[in-house]
């Protein structure tokens, strides 16, 4: 897999090519900080990376490291960590993993149950993408405005007053009292309903403002109440609005080694919060066919610089409907994530696409 790089800080070192043993140095660092949460030494990554070298030799690899902005040392007498660039080296060089036959089953079981009403279905996956990657879920609903024309329903309430029940082809339903200055009989309410659900079924809010004219023609009686309604379902439908986010699992936080001052966890979940911290996180990832990593600095925004953003799109129709992923600390098993991630967009666009048969 290539998870897209999103604005990294490039230090002037990286430049410089780095030896196969550099390279097995540094998977070592990245691989055993993210099982351990404590810094890595030599003599541990001597050990491991079994290359006949002394530990003196891979002290000094290491130091090269450190020099060139891949690692980190947070105390002299301290072993090494990796720093965004040395994650961002090794998530660049992930071969692709698969979920487990286990982990698949449990996801399609899950997502077989769970409600088909387009929120509960968001704010239920938000919180299933948390609990099986154990860090923070989020997902970005779509706008109506994003969406295709799929039903209407009209329910008499009182002669002046009707109830407005739009469902789109991703499953949004909006409601709308209506109020009208004069009165609407039951029967042309239905005949309006039906001329609206025969000739809007399908299109989108560009293709429904085009059709007041051919819409009005099939009805002599119900002019102005076709009127009214079309009006109402483009004000609906066409609204500037930001895409809804659920969130899961914000309390995967508290359980991070890296986490354990108080006031971080607090800067974190304040930012959250603030949603337009997470509307950033979105960038340019809406644009884009593959699984997004953003690290630690690449996020560009100071209150989540610890942590990563692993995301990916999910579909309807063969287009981009909207976005999901996961955010939790920069030392995280990115080969497990990303999959996961992955299947999860997969998966949501299947069900998705089920709503529309």
């Amino acid at each position: 897999m290539t998870p897209q790089m999103a604005g990294a800080n490039v230090n002037p070192m990286e430049k410089m090519v780095l030896d196969e043993r550099k390279k097995a140095i540094l998977r070592v660092v990245v691989h055993d900080y993210i099982l351990t949460a404590e810094p890595v030494s030599s003599k541990a990554v001597a050990e491991k990376c079994r290359l006949g070298v002394s530990p003196a030799t891979v002290r000094h690899e290491l130091g090269i490291l450190e020099d060139m902005g891949y690692l980190k040392q947070p105390h002299t007498s301290a072993g090494r960590i990796p720093s965004d660039l040395g994650y961002r080296f090794y998530v660049d060089a992930l071969a692709e993993v698969r979920l487990n036959p286990v982990e698949r089953a449990t996801i399609d079981r899950i997502f077989a149950s769970v409600s088909k009403e387009i929120e509960d279905l968001m704010r239920e996956t938000s919180v299933l993408l948390s609990r099986m990657t154990r860090h923070t879920g989020i997902v970005f609903a779509p706008a109506l405005k994003k969406s295709a024309f799929k039903h209407i329903d009209l329910v008499f309430l009182r002669p002046d007053t009707i109830l407005m029940v739009l469902i789109t082809e991703t499953g949004c339903v909006e409601k709308q009292v209506l109020e009208f200055k004069s009165e609407v009989s039951a029967e042309d309410l239905a005949a309006v309903e039906s001329i609206l659900n025969r000739h809007l079924a399908r299109l989108d809010i560009d293709e429904i403002k085009t059709k007041r004219a051919e819409l009005l023609k099939h009805s002599v009686n119900c002019k102005n109440l076709i009127r009214e309604v079309w009006g109402k379902i483009i004000d609906r439908m066409d609204r500037e609005e930001n895409e809804r986010i659920f969130l899961g699992g914000t309390f995967h936080f508290l359980r991070q080694p890296e986490f354990e001052s108080v006031k971080r966890v607090q800067d974190i979940l304040e930012a959250l919060e603030r949603r337009y911290v997470l509307l950033r996180l979105l960038g340019d990832t809406f644009s884009q066919s593959q699984v997004v990593v953003k690290i630690g600095s690449e996020n560009q925004q100071s209150e989540i610089k610890d942590c990563s953003f692993v995301a990916a799109n999910y579909q309807f129709g063969g287009k981009n409907l909207g976005t999901l992923g996961i955010l939790g600390p920069t030392r995280m098993d990115y080969a497990h994530v990303i999959s996961m991630v992955k299947y999860f967009a997969q998966t949501l666009s299947e069900v998705l696409e089920s709503l529309h048969q």
